[in-house]
């Protein structure tokens, strides 16, 4: 399992902005924010969701 810091990586080596990805798991982006920070810990359920969006990003880039 990725850490929000290693999330927040992935998503900027991908080119998604915060607020996709906020919009995306249904949430307010400063919560995308706190999860990346490590102020807040990711729900295993809204993990998955997350993690399953960067991976469809990258694969359509390949």
């Amino acid at each position: 399992m990725l850490t929000g810091k290693q999330l927040k990586i992935k998503r900027i080596e991908l080119d998604i902005k915060a607020k996709e990805i906020a919009e995306f798991l249904g949430i307010c982006k400063t919560y995308v924010s706190k999860m990346e920070r490590e102020v807040q810990g990711i729900p295993i359920h809204m993990y998955e969701k997350w993690y399953g969006y960067l991976l469809s990003i990258k694969n359509k880039l390949i």
